[in-house]
């Protein structure tokens, strides 16, 4: 899911660069062709658009990945404590974290251990 974001990100920013590069091509030709009066007058709110998009994409996919990262990081941490000897480690995560349910089976696999 990440890498395609990042796919996304990247192909828009590479639109985004080709874009404005045959904008500013036109507009210093000034041939003033029916074409190129209308690519001049489409152009503009489609960049706007392709930014927007990049820039919602780019925090969606900041915040999709605090989601995902920090909940495994969290289970990773927890999972190496009660492989340093803490008995009592327990998986605590946000009620909006990815990953709640492997949360609760390491729990209950870390309780078993405990009364083993």
């Amino acid at each position: 899911m990440i890498a395609i974001s990042l796919t996304i990100i990247v192909a828009g920013l590479l639109l985004f660069a080709a874009a404005t590069t045959l904008y500013f091509m036109f507009a210093r030709a000034g041939t003033g062709a029916p074409a190129s009066e209308l690519l001049l007058t489409i152009l503009p709110p489609l960049l706007l658009n392709d930014l927007a998009i990049m820039i919602l994409f780019i925090v969606a996919g900041i915040f999709l990945t605090h989601r995902i990262a920090g909940p495994i990081y969290r289970i990773e941490m927890d999972i190496d404590r009660v492989l340093a000897g803490n008995r009592g480690a327990r998986v605590h995560l946000r009620k909006r974290d990815a990953f709640n349910d492997l949360a609760d089976k390491v729990n209950t696999l870390l309780e078993r251990i405990d009364e083993g």
